[in-house]
This record gives structure tokens, sequence and C-alpha cells, in this order.
């Protein structure tokens, strides 16, 4: 006879693996040094802008600003989305209109 896994218990295995990595990465600073780098690479961008302009050179704002931004939508997001919006509109609308109805019948 097959022992069946106790999913409650691996559940809560994963969710105390995830806390304990999660807490460690705070503790020891790690998002606190992502921050500070940031800010150490707009330090030196300013510094170079002052040199910039103190030299007489020619200066434009896209030269010192780095963009991070990335785009992480894929077939996923998308559907997820849409989902999201039809789900919204039609509770919006169904419960409008069933709001109303009642209003018609009762009030």
């Amino acid at each position: 006879m097959k022992k069946k896994g106790n999913w409650f218990l691996r559940l809560i295995t994963i969710s105390f693996i995830v806390f304990l990595g999660l807490y460690i990465a705070s503790i020891s600073g790690y998002y606190e040094s992502t921050v500070g780098n940031k800010v150490a690479l707009t330090d030196k961008a300013i510094k170079e802008f002052e040199n910039d302009v103190l030299n007489g050179k020619t200066v434009d704002i896209n030269t010192y600003i780095t963009k991070d931004d990335k785009d992480y939508s894929n077939t996923f997001t998308d559907l997820g989305d849409k989902f999201s919006e039809s789900m919204g509109k039609l509770l919006t609308d169904g419960i409008g209109g069933i709001w109303d109805a009642i209003k018609v019948l009762f009030f």
C-alpha cells in the first residue's frame, strides 16, 4: 500500500524555506546593497555632469540617465490582464445590473 504524502506538511515546509531565504536576504542587507549601488551610480553621473558643465561641454540629459526598465510581459501576463479586465467588467456591470433590477422591483 502506497503512503500518500502529506500535502499540508509539504506546503508548510516550502513556505518555511521561502521565508528563511527572504529573511536571510533581509538580514544580510542585500536589498540595501542594491539600492546603495544605484545611488552610487547616480552620484557618479552627477559628478560627471558637473565636470562637463565646468568644462563647457554640450550637456544632454540622456547621457547621464540610465534606464533599467525591464519588460516582463509574456503570453501568460497578457492573458492574466485580459482575464482580470473581463472579470472586473463582468462583476461591475453584473452587480450594477442586479442592483438596478432590485431598485426597480422594490424601491
